[in-house]
């Protein structure tokens, strides 16, 4: 497993989140949207807390030999990580895990996402920008000062988010239609109805979701899509990663071909074969 020891060359405080831009130029070579590394989160000579916490790529630049990583400091591992100064150093095994398989054909990519994974869609939205993809991004958070802010994206990238929690983003990704008029009356005044929703005119949907979002996104896909083909719809998953190697067995996850560790065979699966 790869270890780097990268420092930390700047460090800017987004709202309630924490981006970190580290020198790392092996590692910015290597690291691909979608996967993650390992990081210690306790000072030298301590072993308090115990257990490495995994931390999403939010971009890499192999140019200029960076990485970044965006953080959500809500918990104690997190928060130290994440109130390293310029000039520390960190402690990183990775990257780990299978990152997104962006379709060379795709031209219009959906983003949706919530929690801890959705910095890798941050990542993913600059390779796709790169890519001449037009991309849109949806993202929810239960406060707006944990929403990724849009200067991390880049200026082709259209982006719409609430602070209303994560549940908020099925209603982004499939709002219901407008109320058809009461028989004999016109519409009631206001605004057009929209456009078709974003998963009809999606060539590909990559998301970022906890667990409980699981179910309804399938669901969604099903009643958008006529076909639902084998990488249309694929997503990184939230959740605890110890080991990084799948020895531990306490993040697997149930799919059509059994149990699968998330941090070894995952974090990013195809959505149809998730239970």
């Amino acid at each position: 497993m790869p270890f780097y020891d990268p420092v930390v060359i700047a460090r800017r405080e987004l709202g309630a989140l924490t981006h970190l831009t580290l020198g790392a130029p092996e590692l910015a070579r290597a690291a691909r949207p979608g996967q993650y590394a390992l990081a210690r989160c306790a000072p030298a000579g301590s072993a308090d807390p115990l257990l490495r916490r995994p931390v999403f790529f939010a971009g890499a630049d192999p140019a200029a030999g960076t990485v970044s990583l965006l953080l959500d400091p809500d918990e104690r591992g997190l928060a130290w990580l994440a109130g390293l100064p310029a000039g520390a150093r960190l402690d990183l095994l990775g990257p780990l895990g299978t990152g997104f398989a962006l379709d060379g054909r795709t031209r219009s990519l959906l983003l949706a996402g919530a929690g801890p994974a959705l910095a890798a869609l941050v990542f993913l939205a600059a390779v796709a920008a790169a890519q001449g993809a037009a991309t849109v991004l949806l993202a929810a958070a239960p406060a707006a000062d944990r929403l990724p802010p849009p200067f991390l994206l880049p200026a082709e990238a259209e982006y719409q988010s609430s602070d209303e929690g994560p549940p908020a983003l099925l209603a982004m990704l499939a709002p219901p239609p407008p109320a058809p008029p009461r028989k004999g009356k016109p519409r009631p005044p206001g605004p057009a109805p929209a456009g078709p929703p974003p998963l009809v005119w999606a060539d590909q949907l990559c998301a970022a979701l906890p667990e409980p979002l699981l179910g309804p996104t399938a669901d969604a896909v099903r009643a958008a899509r006529l076909r639902w083909e084998r990488g249309f719809a694929q997503v990184a998953l939230t959740g605890p990663a110890p080991c990084g190697v799948g020895a531990c067995q306490t993040c697997l996850i149930e799919t059509r071909d059994g149990l699968r560790a998330r941090c070894k065979d995952g974090p990013v699966f195809d959505l149809r074969d998730l239970r």
